[in-house]
């Protein structure tokens, strides 16, 4: 019971920090992670070298990622510089329709299929913004609606990464877990779709009752469609289509006339001119061409990227970070390397972009980083290093703090286990700080309980876990985009909004995920 307690103080005290005292991301991470060492190192008896090796583990598993994010902003912060989102938002504003459709279409659309091609959607954060959308609100519809369909993203480092870790570990692949997301969608994506009407409304915006019921039937749809693609295409098309998909799904009620029009300003502006339209073309092609790029790569580069295959970092003993050579990165770079041919690079731009950088995008890796040696000091707690191989003695297993939290959860027996998954994951998610920490954690803790619990199918829980892994309650998330629009500090007013959005969907995917108890 103690290793309990004990295992439960770095989490509350880290969103007490946030909620309650407004701490930033960054020293509230790094309160967190120092008091999970204090625990690790006093009760655990674990040693301070093996502690530094679990942080920077934690600082290099998601490296993929981070390379991704900066080439991601740095394309981002460069169409600033040629006023590429100015040119969106003119095209924007002449699209007929009100705030409702114009949101789901920039966020419930393009945003999947840009996340889904690996070219990132941060620059809607820009866009949605100079619509007039407060900065919190902003994070919240961007994570909220492409977050029900990442795990088919290229940039799904939330499965990936664990499948690279654990797979072959405890035996299952990639092509083992997508099949079983199917059923969650049927709950997901609607109840994502009505929160985000939520947060529109709690934002001053007009939302109509016809509003909700069409988003909702839309979710409905847009779970069928993702269904049958989930069932006969690659699953790394499954978002770009879905996507696609979605937009042509939400163009189309709108002009049969089915969303509520009362913010359309759409009539109050003159048609594009030639050379508008040519800039709105200019200023979209680079988000376009890295969507195609990572869409054919999907379809045909497999062969290659299995070649190419995962480097090992080795980092202490037995334990090393697999680094996949063609990683989410890639398209972006390639993309900024083609829009410097038609959004030329300069000393200007790329001083502007740099600045920018340097104010908000470091600052979100400092926190990360701050992060990063809370997951594995919970992993490594009370082991040791015997011939090489890191290695938890029966005698120590008490000390593990994941060891203490896993016998907690399990005492209560099976079907109590699996209504607290989505929980945990939620839990995971808000305090560690992404959703890529939250499943890495909670990984070989689901396998444990599984074999504790006598459950043969552990896949489940991982992928209910996944699932829930609500990402308008990601703090890294919220701070990410928050500070890309220059708002960072202000993560705590999205926490405070969405807590009980993410409380209601989360307890919502205990039921697909109680059906594996009777439809495996």
């Amino acid at each position: 019971m103690l290793g309990t307690i004990l295992a439960f103080i770095p989490f509350v005290v880290t969103l007490t920090a946030i909620l309650k005292f407004k701490m930033k991301t960054h020293k509230a991470g790094f309160m967190g992670t120092i008091i999970t060492w204090i625990i690790a190192i006093v009760y655990s008896k674990t040693s301070i070298s093996l502690l530094f090796a679990a942080w920077i583990y934690g600082i290099l598993v998601p490296m993929s990622y981070t390379f991704a994010g900066f080439a991601a902003w740095y394309m981002t912060y460069h169409m600033i510089f040629h006023g590429c989102f100015d040119d969106i938002q003119e095209g924007i504003k002449r699209m007929k329709g009100g705030l409702v459709f114009k949101t789901f279409f920039l966020c419930f659309g393009m945003g999947i299929m840009m996340l889904s091609s690996g070219a990132g959607f941060t620059w809607l954060a820009v866009v949605l913004n100079d619509m007039g959308i407060s900065p919190w609100a902003v994070s919240i519809l961007i994570e909220g609606s492409a977050d029900p369909l990442t795990q088919y993203a290229y940039y799904a480092t939330p499965v990936v990464v664990p499948t690279l870790l654990y797979g072959e570990q405890f035996g299952f692949t990639l092509a083992d877990l997508m099949p079983m997301f199917n059923r969650f969608f049927w709950v997901t994506i609607p109840g994502f779709a009505l929160a985000m009407l939520w947060v529109l409304k709690e934002d001053g915006h007009k939302v109509s009752r016809r509003d909700a019921v069409i988003v909702f039937i839309y979710g409905l749809i847009l779970a069928g469609v993702v269904n049958i693609l989930n069932l006969t295409v690659d699953i790394m098309a499954v978002g770009i289509l879905a996507g696609a998909l979605g937009m042509a799904l939400l163009y189309g009620a709108q002009r049969l006339g089915l969303f509520s029009a009362s913010e359309d300003l759409s009539e109050q502006y003159e048609p594009m001119s030639e050379e508008q339209t040519s800039r709105f073309k200019r200023a979209i092609a680079p988000l376009v061409i890295v969507s195609v790029l990572a869409g054919l790569w999907g379809s045909f580069g497999k062969p290659i990227e299995k070649a190419l295959g995962v480097i090992r970092i080795p980092i202490i003993a037995d334990q090393s970070v697999p680094f996949k050579v063609m990683q989410p990165a890639v398209w972006p770079f390639v993309t900024i390397l083609i829009m410097f041919t038609f959004l030329k690079i300069s000393k200007e731009s790329h001083s502007y972009t740099m600045k920018l950088i340097k104010d908000r995008w470091i600052i979100t890796q400092v926190a990360n980083w701050m992060f990063a040696g809370m997951v594995f000091t919970y992993f490594w707690s009370g082991k040791v290093i015997v011939d090489g191989v890191l290695t938890l003695p029966p005698e120590n297993a008490h000390l593990n703090l994941m060891n203490s939290l896993a016998t907690f959860a399990t005492s209560w027996g099976l079907h109590p286990y699996m209504v607290m998954v989505p929980f945990m994951s939620m839990f995971a998610t808000t305090l560690l700080g992404s959703e890529l920490t939250s499943t890495t954690f909670f990984t070989p803790f689901h396998f444990a309980a599984s074999k504790a619990l006598g459950w043969a199918k552990p896949t489940a829980f991982m992928v209910g876990h996944v699932v829930a892994n609500i990402g308008i309650t990601d703090i890294r998330k919220l701070m990410k985009n928050v500070a890309l629009i220059g708002a960072y500090g202000e993560e705590y007013k999205a926490l405070r909004k969405t807590f009980v959005i993410g409380l209601i969907i989360t307890a919502a995917t205990i039921i697909p995920l109680l059906s594996f108890l009777w439809w495996p």
